[in-house]
């Protein structure tokens, strides 16, 4: 009997063991998770829940995301990266993962991450309320020297895209001006409409709801082309400042994912990024659809981080 009894003991167990791997199935089996590093809101966020959203379709599961802000997306990115490797947790990977090290937040960095794809770029903008005494980036910047580190600009967090974008026009231009930091787009763009500060560096996107509304206006584009959101905006580079660093949208997971898995969550996002869905939102919100594969985007990420690793150190001494 006794013996009996621990020969079904045994068989139950193996058959509980088969039983559950067969439920697991082929991946994916469970809800994924999506970490997006920016407050709700903002074009991480909307890129980040669209994509999602797009994937589940062909993943045939859920993908939920989950907004983890702080020190300009270094918490989000290193969260990912300590995760399992089994592709059930994904990173939004925007171009703050090329500039977090060089800013001594994380010791994480395209290099130390499993990049799927990249889906998007976007250039800044500059942007003050409609009441304000500036109608053209000129105006505004005179009034800057006026008074340096009078005027009070928010962006969407040290260390963010935006915020290097605000140092570049300091530097351009030779002025100086006074950062109120957020953890968001969505976050400074409401102060700046609160009248906390003068003016707010965003997205073009993202600014496009508040200037449609006549709440905002555009001083200028930090690019070389003009926005199609914003046709009648000058660019910084057409008035003779030559800088603008766009912002960029991609997906990561941690490193050691299996390749099957990576390749399966490549043709996904691959997909999605071909929708009609994709390209409508792209064209409302001032994004420029870009798709690299896995190694296209690890060789552009790595070039990127390269760059920062230069600059951020030369620009941040602007901020005495």
């Amino acid at each position: 009997m006794r013996r009996g009894g621990w020969r079904a003991l045994i068989v139950g167990v193996a058959l509980s063991h088969v039983s559950c791997h067969q439920e697991e199935g082929p991946y994916p089996s469970k809800e994924l998770k999506l970490i997006v590093q920016a407050s709700p809101g903002g074009i991480s966020d909307t890129v980040s829940r669209f994509m999602a959203a797009l994937i589940e379709k062909d993943l045939g599961v859920p993908v939920v995301c989950e907004n983890k802000p702080g020190a300009s997306g270094a918490l989000a990115f290193s969260y990912v990266a300590r995760r399992a490797p089994d592709g059930y947790t994904l990173g939004h990977a925007p171009v703050e993962i090329a500039v977090v090290r060089a800013l001594g937040y994380a010791d994480v960095g395209p290099d130390n991450m499993g990049l799927i794809c990249l889906v998007s770029k976007i250039p800044a903008v500059l942007v003050v309320r409609e009441d304000a005494p500036w109608n053209s980036f000129e105006e505004f910047l005179s009034a800057a020297r006026r008074e340096p580190g009078r005027l009070i600009m928010a962006h969407s967090g040290t260390g963010s895209i935006w915020h290097f974008n605000s140092l570049l026009m300091e530097q351009a231009a030779d002025v100086r001006v006074t950062y109120l930091p957020y953890g968001g787009s969505s976050q400074s763009l409401a102060s700046l409409l609160g009248g906390h500060v003068d003016a707010a560096i965003a997205g073009t996107g993202e600014a496009i709801a508040n200037v449609q509304a006549g709440r905002l206006k555009v001083l200028a584009v930090f690019d070389k082309a003009r926005s199609r959101l914003y046709p009648e905006a000058p660019t910084s580079y057409e008035l003779g400042y030559e800088f603008g660093a766009p912002a960029w949208s991609g997906f990561f997971t941690p490193v050691g994912v299996p390749e099957e898995i990576l390749d399966r969550l490549e043709s996904a996002f691959h997909k999605g990024f071909e929708s009609a869905e994709w390209t409508k939102l792209c064209e409302e919100r001032g994004m420029e659809a870009v798709y690299m594969g896995r190694d296209e985007f690890r060789e552009f990420a790595l070039e990127q981080a390269e760059f920062f690793s230069e600059e951020i150190p030369r620009l941040l001494t602007l901020e005495r």
